[in-house]
């Protein structure tokens, strides 16, 4: 008789460390570029290059590049930009890490304050919070059933689980020459530009993903002699695919879609005309792909006729416990401060959502954060026709989760589905903003699998000191199961001589035990 084995993979959560670090340099005009008057607004964005697992700590490496709009000093109504990176390495402690276990490294700018020391150089200060996740994948054989096994009782059990189907980061490139409407003059000097993703999708198909959403760009421009500045704001819609092994339609996917490195460049027509935009931009993808299963393992075992031992081992698992998109919304107004010149129109604008803190409720989890705004206006000041408007919505939102407990491993990924503005004066705006807070939970759970077994003989001492036939009464937790185990019998047997037409004992109920 041998154990019918099935090697079971699952990837439990390990640790979670939030890391605050900061940078601060400063930085040169270059040659190429104006002196600034003032900076009117700024980017930032993060970029982690490589990870390094290590015993107990971990090496992180990447750059958190820059931009700056800026007033031209001693040129009335002329914009520039300007543009670098900070680079930054650390190496942070994660107690007992190991380099074979999985990382998933993410870092956001928390706070980036770009100031201007004088007009030829500038000063970038930044808080950066990093999240480390580690995840460990476990191995184990567990008995399934048995063969050529006699006088054998089996019991099994169902476990439901969820496996890591697929673990991975990709990049979706973005490749669209676009022509600028017949309306707006030819580009002569592209000053400035951003580009957002909005309102993306993903979906699991047959070992791929589908992705599908759009690219807001903006975009600052001088024209012709004597010509004020132009902006334009265009939206690209994308869709595609990209490969995903051991994907399938209708499995469970949590997948973070972030923009990464962009260029925008302007490039003349057919007809020689500055006209055409080339853009290329990668969306980096961070992939999970989960199945649930239920594995029907071989939870115990007796002989009437051996003495059958059993080996077992813990086998730690996670259970999907929900996978919910939630969506708030948000509406607020923002005004400029007194030092700012009066708001004649909108031209941009964009936000950001940051989550300060969440904690478990008996409904669910409670999510703490804010939007982040970024407003470009043109401004009643002919020395500086363009100038921005910056502000925080903060939000409070309980998402409903069903059975969550301070135990529950959570993972939480915010967007800005939708963004819009409407002036209500030269001093105000109201914001109205779309929150999708995408939420995937797991139960931690344990159970006890058969990894082998040895068959000594019976003993006979102690089996023939029970009496061939027993009165028993049911006790509390009793099941057919341990009853037949502990007189030597089958539930069959059991079945058979009281008449069960249930599996189900109730305490205080009499029983007539046959010895097998």
């Amino acid at each position: 008789m041998q154990l019918v084995k099935k090697e079971i993979r699952t990837n439990n959560h390990k640790a979670t460390k939030n890391v605050q670090l900061t940078i601060d340099e400063d930085f040169n005009v270059t040659d190429s570029k104006q002196d600034i008057d003032k900076i009117i607004t700024s980017r930032g964005q993060v970029m982690i290059d490589d990870t390094e697992p290590m015993v107990d700590r971990i090496r992180v490496k990447g750059h958190v590049s820059y931009r700056i709009l800026y007033s031209v000093a001693k040129a009335e109504g002329e914009l520039d930009s300007m543009e670098g990176s900070v680079p930054f390495e650390e190496t942070i402690n994660v107690d007992d890490l190991l380099p074979s276990y999985d990382t998933s490294v993410t870092c956001e700018i928390e706070d980036l304050n770009i100031s201007m020391i004088h007009s030829r150089k500038i000063e970038v200060k930044g808080l950066l919070q990093m999240k480390i996740n580690v995840t460990e994948q476990d191995t184990i054989e567990g008995a399934t059933g048995m063969e050529n096994g006699e006088n054998i009782q089996c019991m099994y059990k169902k476990v439901p689980y969820t496996r890591t189907v697929a673990d991975q980061k990709d990049i979706f490139r973005v490749r669209e020459q676009m022509t600028i409407p017949q309306s707006k003059p030819n580009i002569r000097t592209l000053i400035w530009h951003s580009v957002t993703v909005n309102e993306v999708e993903t979906k699991p198909l047959d070992n791929k993903i589908n992705i599908h959403g759009e690219l807001e760009i903006f975009l600052i421009y001088r024209a012709e002699e004597q010509m004020p500045l132009q902006y334009l704001n265009l939206d690209i819609p994308f869709t595609g695919e990209v490969d995903c092994a051991g994907s399938m339609e209708g499995m469970t996917a949590d997948i973070g879609v972030a923009l990464g490195e962009t260029q925008l460049n302007v490039e003349p027509d057919e007809d020689g005309e500055e006209r055409v935009l080339n853009l290329e931009a990668n969306l980096e993808l961070d992939i999970r792909i989960y199945q649930e299963e239920e594995l029907e393992l071989l939870g115990d075992m007796f002989s009437t006729t051996a003495c059958i031992n059993i080996e077992t081992e813990t086998f730690d698992h996670e259970s999907l416990l929900t996978r919910n998109n939630a969506k708030t919304r948000i509406v607020e107004r923002l005004k400029r401060k007194e030092n700012q010149a009066g708001i004649l129109q909108v031209c941009y604008v964009e936000g950001n959502v940051k989550i300060d803190d969440t904690h478990t409720t008996e409904e669910g989890i409670v999510v703490d954060g804010a939007v982040e705004v970024n407003i470009i206006y043109i401004a009643e000041d002919d020395n500086r026709p363009m100038n921005s408007l910056n502000g925080f919505l903060p939000f409070t939102y309980l998402v409903e989760a069903k059975d969550i407990s301070q135990d529950t491993v959570y993972h939480i990924r915010p967007t800005l589905e939708q963004i819009s503005s409407i002036m209500l004066g030269s001093d105000e705006v109201e914001i109205k903003a779309v929150i999708n807070l995408s939420i995937i939970a797991f139960e931690k759970k344990k159970c006890k699998v058969i990894t082998d077994m040895s068959v000594s003989e019976i003993d006979y001492e102690k089996m023939n000191q029970l009496a061939g036939i027993i009165g028993y009464m049911v006790q509390e937790e009793d099941t057919l199961w341990n009853i037949a185990k502990r007189y030597y019998t089958s539930i069959d047997t059991i079945r058979k001589v009281n008449q069960l037409e249930r599996d189900e004992l109730t305490p205080g109920q009499k029983l007539i035990i046959v010895k097998g």
